[in-house]
């Protein structure tokens, strides 16, 4: 099946860094197309990364500078920026489309793109080194008027009415299947419930990145205002983050602080200083702020 990327930015950049990677056989996806305005743009980049990589889609991989676009019976990656989104037309109907476009609900995309399978997917730029945390929520916006002759294609079953309902069954797992394999190439998949779940997790993954590089970067300053060298202190600081991602699979952030802090100690103090200057509170605002500016952003598109 042919993949049609439409965008070229950071975030298409970072999941196309994952999904190079894979094979085909297990993505189910045996050519890539990147469209847009200038998606040359991105043709050194993806090329020099294939090569590195030694990736089976290096031949593989098309430019088609053209908004209208071809997308019946293919698989759709959505990355280009929202407000862009008007500047396309897309024809056909598309086997699944993949989504990152912040604020964009599988309703508003019903409108622009026909596709028999919506999932919406929070990603964040860990996805650069195939670590992204990703929400995703799958929407089957059109499914129900599926074929009965794709439904065939995957499962070879006799469509009566006894059996039907299995088969959309199967046919379901399937497609989630599918679903899981494509984001899994550039992270975790992490299925949530509804829009409202897509949109807290911006706040646990999708904007968290910046907040943590706001941490470290006030850590690696801490190190260099008390005497350490610039890169002596970026160094202790990333391994620490390292040692913390392992930490947390085992242990809450709260058995962390326990850990780590001594009666009267050091750590103590640093912790009744984060305490008084409400520093916890503060990232937890700062967090529910971007997922409210994301439900603005959604309004706004709805209107």
């Amino acid at each position: 099946m042919e993949l049609v990327v439409v965008g070229y930015g950071n975030m298409a950049k970072a999941i196309l860094g994952g999904l190079i990677r894979q094979s085909k056989e297990i993505l189910g996806i045996t050519k890539i197309v990147i469209t847009g305005r200038a998606p040359h743009k991105i043709e050194s980049w993806l090329k020099e990364s294939m090569q590195a990589c030694r990736s089976e889609f290096l031949h593989d991989v098309t430019y088609e500078a053209t908004c209208n676009i071809e997308c019946d019976d293919k698989v759709v990656l959505l990355a280009c920026k929202p407000h862009n989104l008007d500047s396309f037309i897309f024809h056909g109907r598309a086997h699944i489309v993949y989504s990152v476009l912040a604020g964009i609900n599988a309703n508003i995309l019903h409108n622009y793109i026909q596709s028999y399978h919506y999932a919406l997917i929070m990603p964040n730029v860990g996805a650069y080194y195939n670590l992204s945390s990703s929400a995703v929520l799958w929407q089957q916006n059109g499914a129900k008027n599926q074929s009965i002759k794709e439904v065939g294609k995957v499962l070879n079953l006799m469509m009566d009415s006894h059996n039907m309902q299995e088969a959309h069954e199967k046919n379901n797992a399937h497609i989630q299947s599918q679903i899981t394999q494509f984001v899994s190439s550039f992270g975790n998949c992490e299925f949530v419930a509804n829009e409202e779940e897509l949109f807290a997790s911006i706040a646990t993954n999708g904007s968290s990145p910046a907040l943590l590089a706001l941490v470290a970067q006030g850590l690696i300053n801490a190190g260099v205002k008390q005497g350490l060298k610039l890169e002596t202190s970026q160094k202790l600081v990333q391994k620490t983050f390292e040692g913390m991602a392992a930490l947390l699979k085992e242990k809450s952030p709260q058995e962390i602080k326990d850990l780590v802090t001594s009666p009267g100690g050091t750590t103590a103090e640093a912790l009744l200083h984060c305490d008084e200057n409400s520093v916890q509170g503060v990232i937890t605002r700062a967090c529910v702020k971007a997922v409210e500016k994301a439900k603005h952003i959604a309004c706004k598109q709805a209107d």
